[in-house]
């Protein structure tokens, strides 16, 4: 373990493919997107198959799961078949490498949901701090050509104890942050019995070819997927119903060539965040997240639909979404940050949404979310292409753009988009280059380059 700077931010970058190192090369259409997904480099897994059915001692199936895994994956990798039932486990699962997890119809993993099953502690990140804390329910470290799939059921059941947590996690959160702060060595940020970090539900840590698909998701304690240092990972066809406490469907983090198509988001949190660290931990490391599509998906969480942030100190770039329905929401498309992160957020390019209601923003940028602790790195957003866009009604704002003085939100076009009914149609703030074409507010027209407003404003929608 290096003292200050994680091994990732050297060794991983070096493993990766298909990285444009930041340039778009076609922003004006879908080109973009196809040529990451044609880039993604796929699973495959020997012609070798493992069933596992429940066994007659319910407290066996944790082990009679992880042997079937190991011992699969020791002999050159295959499909570990879970046959129809309900497993109880008492603790994590750990996926290997050459793995596929099958879980068909009625195939049932229901997870303990005490904390102290969850235990030892694993390297991990919390909120985009690294640290040893509880291990993810599911979790693989360095494997490589990993999937679940299936139409089976996860469930965390993480109300039993861990998303009681939340309102008492405050001493620790704040513990870490300045551990991160501080580029205290990794080793040492140990939160582990007694300490109230929940955890992530789904997690492969430094992994490379990624498949989930198919499965539900049920009752995370924290994020659900949650894919960390990772690079070609494929979510599809997966259903989150989920709604504790920050409880979004999907954050990939620090993680390159992703695609996440026709999924289905019931959740307590936003739907998907990318994320890329935090504050002086996620700048130090220095890991973006980049090429990044989303389509074909369903939003109805109860926070956010898609955002980038606000853990993006490593920077977030080349992220496609097109075809998603968003329901009602706090804010639709949402970019935000504040001035201890740095980090930027770049080449983003939406097409064909549909939004029915929010309650903050329905195009949001802001610099100023919750939580300023007194830095000052700014963050950097530009390179935006927002088009074909039709929304409902907002409570408040249908554009809000709060940018920084000096790294003003920068070269923003928004084209066809259309909102029904707004309270206010728009407000911008440390702006350059934002164009308008053919886009309209409450049945009027918006300007082709709208005037700043004189008077800075704070939407407390978060």
């Amino acid at each position: 373990m290096l003292k200050n700077k994680s091994l990732y931010a050297l060794i991983v970058p070096l493993l990766l493919v298909s990285c444009n190192n930041g340039n778009t090369e076609s922003t004006n259409d879908n080109s973009g997107a196809e040529k990451i997904v044609n880039s993604i480099a796929l699973t495959s897994f020997p012609d070798d198959t493992v069933r596992v059915s429940v066994p007659e001692d319910s407290l066996q199936c944790l082990a009679v799961l992880q042997e079937a895994v190991d011992s699969c994956s020791w002999r050159g990798g295959g499909t570990v078949v879970v046959e129809a039932g309900t497993y109880f486990l008492n603790g994590t699962l750990r996926l290997k490498s050459d793995v596929n997890l099958h879980l068909p119809e009625g195939a049932y993993l229901k997870f303990s949901g005490k904390a102290s099953d969850f235990l030892p502690v694993v390297h991990t990140r919390w909120e985009g701090t690294e640290l040893y804390g509880h291990s993810p329910m599911l979790y693989a470290y360095h494997a490589n050509n990993i999937a679940i799939t299936g139409s089976g059921v996860i469930d965390a059941q993480g109300g039993i104890e861990f998303a009681k947590w939340e309102p008492m996690e405050a001493n620790d959160r704040d513990r870490l942050r300045e551990m991160g702060d501080k580029l205290v060595p990794v080793s040492e940020r140990v939160f582990g019995e007694g300490t109230v970090l929940r955890p992530s539900c789904v997690q492969p840590f430094g992994c490379s070819r990624i498949l989930i698909e198919g499965i539900t998701i049920k009752n995370s304690p924290f994020w659900t997927i949650h894919p960390v240092y990772c690079d070609n990972v494929i979510v599809r066809n997966v259903t989150i119903d989920s709604h504790f406490p920050n409880n979004d469907g999907c954050d990939p983090e620090s993680t390159y060539n992703v695609l996440i198509e026709n999924c289905t988001f019931r959740t307590g949190d936003d739907a998907i965040a990318i994320k890329a660290g935090r504050d002086t931990d996620g700048r130090n490391i220095g890991r973006a997240s980049r090429n990044i599509v989303i389509r074909n998906c369903k939003f109805y969480s109860e926070c956010n639909g898609l955002c980038i942030g606000s853990e993006m100190s490593g920077g977030v770039s080349d992220v496609y979404m097109s075809n998603v329905e968003i329901g009602t929401v706090k804010n639709a498309l949402y970019f935000k940050s504040n001035r201890d992160r740095g980090g930027y957020i770049r080449n983003v390019y939406v097409d064909n949404i549909k939004i029915e209601r929010t309650k903050g923003g329905i195009l949001r940028f802001e610099t100023n979310y919750f939580g300023y602790r007194g830095g000052n790195y700014q963050a950097l957003y530009e390179n935006f292409i927002i088009k074909n866009v039709e929304a409902g009604t907002s409570d408040n704002y249908a554009f809000f753009m709060d940018g920084n003085e000096q790294n003003k939100i920068d070269n923003i076009q928004i084209e066809n988009f259309h909102v029904n009914k707004a309270k206010y149609p728009y407000y911008f703030k440390n702006v350059n280059n934002v164009k308008f074409v053919n886009s309209s507010v409450n049945g009027e027209e918006m300007p082709e380059t709208p005037e700043e407003s004189p008077n800075t404003i704070t939407l407390d929608v978060y």
